[in-house]
């Protein structure tokens, strides 16, 4: 009974955070091109893949990513349907919302789907949103177009949801 309370506790504070947030990324965003920069990078053109490595710079719009290495991989070879791997100790990401804020996230491992506007962060995965909101867990996953987002712990953690009081805001 108390870890369905804990669960309930924890949905009704996540839902929170995106009905009064007004969590909406630029809606530009994703008109905008890709900007990649690395100390290296390989392409393998049977495969759809391309490796950027070392101190990787990536920037959307108002999206940035940085990262010590990160996978595009375009698995039906068409434009559109890229997955975007990212690993860093770890690899941060920051964002503008459509209503101004900035959302940071940090995990040792990342990875967006384009096609699906899917984003998985693994391994000490943190995402703030300006002004203080957090979520912190070891998987954190976000349906962007959807809204939806679940965190999860591990074995022997717990997921920290932490919301300030919407005047802080």
């Amino acid at each position: 009974m108390h870890q369905t309370l804990n669960k309930l506790i924890t949905f009704i504070l996540i839902l929170k955070i995106l009905i009064f947030s007004r969590v909406f990324a630029l809606s530009s965003d994703s008109e905008e091109p890709i900007y990649i920069y690395s100390d290296t990078q390989s392409l393998n053109m049977k495969t759809g893949t391309v490796v950027f490595d070392g101190n990787v710079h990536l920037r959307q719009g108002s999206i940035r990513l940085n990262a010590d290495k990160v996978i595009v991989t375009r698995p039906s070879g068409k434009k559109g349907s890229e997955i975007i791997d990212a690993s860093g100790k770890p690899a941060e990401f920051e964002q503008t919302m459509d209503d101004g804020k900035k959302m940071i996230g940090k995990a040792y491992d990342l990875q967006y789907e384009v096609d699906k506007s899917f984003l998985r962060m693994r391994n000490h995965a943190v995402l703030t949103q300006e002004g203080g909101n957090k979520i912190e867990g070891q998987l954190i996953s976000y349906q962007i177009d959807k809204q939806q987002l679940v965190a999860e712990s591990d074995v022997n953690g717990r997921v920290t949801t932490i919301l300030q009081p919407h005047t802080k805001q």
